[in-house]
């Protein structure tokens, strides 16, 4: 009853921002602050809030629009965004509260636009690869009545995220499979490898 929310912002389909995960939690706070280099004030900030599934697709909570024309420069406003879903535009799918100041870019201080442009580095570089080939599982845990398992594999590091292919009925799968990783921070970062079994119709069962 409860879900993992985190908050992506975008300007101009790139994303420029994402928040942290707060988990278990309908009522987050965050109390985040993010410098945002505007190069066009007619471009809304797009707002997406997901719910962090692990090892899974994560599950989109709903999106708003925050129309930059609307605030006073140099004035601090408090913004309450309704959260909505394109596909169902009646669902009320709750709220977000944003704290916003619109300051020209000669005012900044020296401070932020130095935070800035190391948010914006971090966000766009990537400083190397990680192949991981998928070669076999062995003596897996047989989750269908016929005593057998129809397994794959997923891969996560941060947001990307892969599948390898179902290999059916067996206990000893053969896959050999590659997939590439972009390393984003200097320390590299955790890869939560999930291992489950394919069920037609319903929902897939999780094996390690």
């Amino acid at each position: 009853g409860t879900s993992d929310p985190y908050v992506k912002f975008k300007l101009g389909g790139k994303e420029v921002f994402r928040s942290k995960t707060v988990h278990k939690n309908l009522n987050p706070v965050w109390e985040e602050k993010a410098y945002i280099l505007i190069d066009n004030p007619r471009e809304p900030l797009y707002i997406k809030v997901f719910d962090y599934d692990f090892g899974l697709q994560d599950d989109f909570i709903g999106s708003a629009f925050l129309d930059l024309t609307s605030l006073e420069l140099n004035r601090q406003t408090d913004v309450t965004l309704s959260l909505k879903d394109p596909h169902y535009p009646d669902h009320d799918l709750g709220s977000i509260v944003l704290s916003v100041l619109l300051a020209p870019g000669e005012q900044r201080e020296p401070t932020q636009s130095l935070r800035l442009s190391d948010l914006h580095r971090k966000s766009q570089l990537w400083r190397g690869i990680v192949s991981v080939t998928l070669i076999e599982g062995r003596e897996l845990k047989a989750m269908d009545a016929n005593g057998l398992s129809d397994p794959y594999v997923k891969f996560r590091l941060g947001h990307q995220k892969y599948k390898s292919k179902i290999v059916p009925k067996t206990l000893n799968p053969q896959w050999r499979e590659q997939f590439d990783f972009h390393l984003y921070e200097e320390r590299g970062g955790i890869i939560d490898i999930t291992v489950w079994d394919k069920d037609a119709g319903k929902r897939d069962d999780f094996i390690g």
